[in-house]
Formats: C-alpha cells, sequence, structure tokens
C-alpha cells in the first residue's frame, strides 16, 4: 500500500496493490471523539468497502492488474456477462461481511476485555446504534442517520 499527501498537506491518500486510491481528510483541530469514530465507520461504508475493482470486474473481466492475479482475470473472462455481475455480488457481499465481523471482533474486545480506542488521549465511543461497532457499520451501509449529539 502507497501513502502519500499529493498536492494537498491536508489529505492523506492510500493506493492499494489493485490501484484503488482512498482519499482520507486530515480532521479540523476541533474534531471531538464522537466526530472521529463517525468519520472511521462512514469510511468504511463510503471507501473501504467499495471496490473500484468491481466494475472493471464486470466490464471488461478484469480483477486486478497484479501480475499474481492473471489466474484470476483468465477465470472472470471465461464468464458471461450475467456471471460476471453476480460474481461482483458475491466478492461484495463478502467485503461487507468482512468489514462486520472485524468491527464485530473489535466489539467484543471492547465489551468483554476492556480494550479501548482513544483519539488525543480521550476515550472514543465505540457504539452508537447500541449494537456495537458492527451495528453501527450495518446501519450506515443501510442509510441510516446518526444519532444528534443530544441523542448520542
Amino acid at each position: 500500500m502507497e501513502i502519500s499527501r499529493l498536492d494537498n498537506p491536508h489529505r492523506i491518500f492510500f493506493a492499494d496493490e489493485f490501484g484503488s486510491v482512498s482519499r482520507m481528510d486530515e480532521l479540523p483541530e476541533s474534531a471531538t471523539v464522537v466526530d472521529v469514530y463517525k468519520r472511521i465507520i462512514d469510511t468504511l461504508v463510503q471507501e473501504t468497502r467499495l471496490s473500484a475493482s468491481s466494475s472493471d470486474l464486470v466490464e471488461s473481466g478484469r480483477y486486478s492488474n497484479a501480475p499474481a492475479h492473471q489466474r484470476f482475470n483468465d477465470f472472470i473472462q471465461s464468464l458471461s456477462s450475467l456471471q460476471r455481475q453476480t460474481l461482483a455480488e458475491l466478492l461484495q457481499e463478502e467485503r461487507d461481511g468482512a468489514i462486520h465481523d472485524v468491527l464485530a471482533v473489535l466489539s467484543w474486545w471492547v465489551d468483554c476485555h476492556d480494550v479501548g480506542f482513544t483519539y488525543r488521549g480521550e476515550d472514543m465511543p465505540v457504539d452508537l446504534s447500541g449494537m456495537g461497532m458492527h451495528g453501527d457499520y450495518v446501519g450506515r451501509r443501510d442509510g441510516w442517520e446518526w444519532p444528534s449529539d443530544e441523542e448520542g
């Protein structure tokens, strides 16, 4: 994974082995621990879970430009358009499930073993939905609005 700031010193860009680029805006000085937590979950929903290779997979039969993935490309190119679409949906479900499962494990560690997250030395909330980090992720992915500051 390559990390660079490109032309803007307030943004960090990540490029993975597939060539996908994610933008991580730095937080303003006034950001609270709740703001940071919401940003983490929203980044997982809006950037991390979305695979740029999905459209390439369906349209051109390409999963990745990485030489080690040529066998995947060969397989995908042998599929019909409908089969490629189905495969793209399956891969998206798996990616969503993996993110959910990692957050569920982290939530378990927070709940059962007193693990915590901090931002600038302040304890960060890790459950605004009442269903753990994984619940916040699923809710935001499915269109749930964050509670107002007075609610959460």
